[in-house]
């Protein structure tokens, strides 16, 4: 192997502080080995020296003044809508109606997310007596004529945001066992709308993990149990396709809202960076992660983000957003979409690129139009990109550098070549966030939206494995590919389901807007879904299920 010694990578991280056992020494060893010719590359990337590459141009790139910095209101389609009765609409409606009461259907989804736990294990924590009190008080507004914007909706929150009152676990034996004092800002403001959060899903340990974390285990996909759900949102993914939830939250650093909504036929939001606080959240990485919301719809997630987005100032990476869009028209025509090629798709599954083009094909007969478009730097960016997230997590995770024997041996692999990065190499990454926005913005100028495949399979094994096209590869090979563009650039991705593929297993695309155009690919996705019934598709595990509404 080229590079640097497992002893001299030893001793380097001594200096630092870190004590590693031969085991990790030789994880870390193996995971430098294998970057190496990224960062040669990197290194030998021609770079002005001027002002422009100062690394902080990245964060003026999101963090200008855009023309549309919201979603704007989401007409109501009522139970009958695209979306169906199991849409929050629809759940709406029903109260209003009278037909249901928040009382019962709180019970109801703690009923479900218990049956959905004993096949998939996606809940860490039930939160019944935290649910029922607010249950009570949300039938008493609609009693009243109070009710808010999501009064009465029961939500699943990831296990590395905080809940007021309940522990945050982060998966992980070493974290987690004394109650949050505070909720997250992102479960304050949908509990302030209304909504009732009902359990801690489940999720990768520190959210980096693989699919078998030793603390909880594997959660399973309810499209196929032998599969994973996805990662690190993986709990929050599996509850709502399993049905015991309408919407969940998660967070993404390299696709991790993104990946489980497609692996289990989600449509999933990582928004602008910084358009959602982070406060509350356990952190992985500070350039990176987001926080966003998983659905069945494109109409379920924007309703969400309107109440999640917004300033908060403990978030040093908030944006100011600018006036209201207003109402998101269901129209496309004029819109213009590139479908870029090149490494976003290269080893990619046949059925998944054929649903990218389905999805494009229905917005083009919905009057959208193709323009070219493509991404050269896309190549480098999920290299890139685990460089920068890797330093992270290994700065943020120094401070337990002496109980990483404890730590899921996959977290240890690949957040331990972060370790001895150097500052030369980390910036210089980071100035590549620079080059790949501009590429971006190339695109953006003469396109609307860009849609490339949300990852090159469907759902992976719990060893670790893929199958694309018939041949089998490692899960990281390339699952992150296209993901890690919105998080190294900062722009919006929405994940949303195309159809299944011949192993019964859902398939899906990835829609890329501008920064703060999250209502582009939201406007995008509701015309595909009221033209499709993909988003509407529900597992056997649901089928099962003797609880109903």
């Amino acid at each position: 192997m080229s590079g640097p010694t497992p002893g001299a990578l030893r001793d380097q991280a001594a200096r630092l502080g870190f004590t590693l056992d031969d085991d990790l020494v030789e994880a870390m060893h193996t995971a430098v080995a294998a970057a190496e010719p990224a960062i040669t590359a990197l290194r030998d990337r021609p770079r002005a020296m001027d002002l422009e590459a100062d690394p902080a141009d990245g964060d003026r790139w999101v963090r200008r003044d855009r023309a549309a910095p919201g979603v704007g209101t989401v007409p109501d389609d009522g139970p009958d809508g695209p979306d169906g009765p199991d849409g929050i609409a629809g759940l709406l409606a029903a109260y209003a109606a009278g037909e249901r009461t928040p009382e019962d259907e709180i019970a109801r989804a703690l009923r479900d997310l218990r049956a959905a736990h004993e096949e998939l294990n996606c809940t860490i924590r039930f939160l019944d007596e935290r649910a029922a009190a607010a249950a009570a008080e949300s039938a008493r507004r609609w009693r009243d004529g109070t009710a808010r914007a999501l009064e009465g909706v029961p939500f699943g929150v990831k296990d590395v945001i905080d809940v007021a009152g309940v522990p945050t676990t982060a998966g992980s034996w070493c974290h987690g066992n004394a109650p949050a004092a505070t909720s997250a800002e992102v479960v304050a403001r949908l509990e302030a709308a209304g909504a009732i959060p009902v359990s801690k899903d489940a999720t990768t340990e520190f959210a980096v993990g693989g699919p078998n974390p030793p603390r909880f285990g594997p959660t399973r996909n309810p499209w196929d149990r032998e599969r994973w759900a996805g990662g690190s949102s993986t709990g929050s993914a599996a509850a709502v396709a399993a049905g015991a939830v309408p919407f969940a939250l998660g967070t993404d650093v390299g696709g991790s809202v993104r990946l489980p909504s497609a692996w289990t036929g989600l449509t999933g939001l990582k928004p602008t960076a910084g358009a959602i606080s982070r406060v509350g959240v356990v952190p992985l990485s500070w350039t990176a992660e987001t926080v966003g919301p998983i659905a069945h719809s494109a109409a379920d997630v924007a309703r969400v983000f309107d109440v999640l987005a917004g300033t908060d100032d403990r978030d040093p990476r908030s944006w100011r957003p600018g006036p209201a869009v207003g109402t998101v028209p269901d129209d496309v025509r004029g819109l213009r979409i590139a479908v870029p090629g090149g490494a976003l798709t290269e080893l990619c599954d046949a059925e998944v690129r054929a649903g990218v083009d389905a999805l494009v094909a229905e917005l083009v007969e919905a009057g959208a139009e193709v323009v070219p478009g493509e991404i050269p730097g896309a190549a480098a960016a999920l290299a890139i990109g685990y460089l920068i997230v890797f330093t992270e997590a290994a700065t943020l995770h120094r401070v337990d550098r002496d109980r990483w024997g404890d730590y899921d041996p996959v977290v240890v692999r690949r957040i331990s070549q972060g370790i001895t990065t150097p500052a030369q190499d980390y910036l210089r990454a980071q100035q590549f966030r620079v080059e790949l926005q501009r590429e971006l913005d190339a695109v953006l100028a003469d396109a609307d939206l860009i849609v490339v495949p949300t990852c090159p399979s469907t759902a992976p094994r719990l060893d670790g494995t893929v199958v694309v096209d018939g041949v089998e590869y490692p899960l990281y090979a390339a699952q992150s590919r296209s993901t890690m563009l919105g998080n190294l650039t900062g722009v919006p991705g929405l994940a949303v389901p195309t159809g299944l593929a011949s192993d019964g297993c859902p398939t899906s695309a990835q829609l890329i807007a501008a920064p703060h155009a999250e209502g582009t690919a939201l406007r995008a996705a509701r015309v595909f879904q009221s033209r499709t019934a993909h988003h509407r598709r529900r597992p056997a595990v649901v089928t099962r299920k003797t609880s109903s509404r």
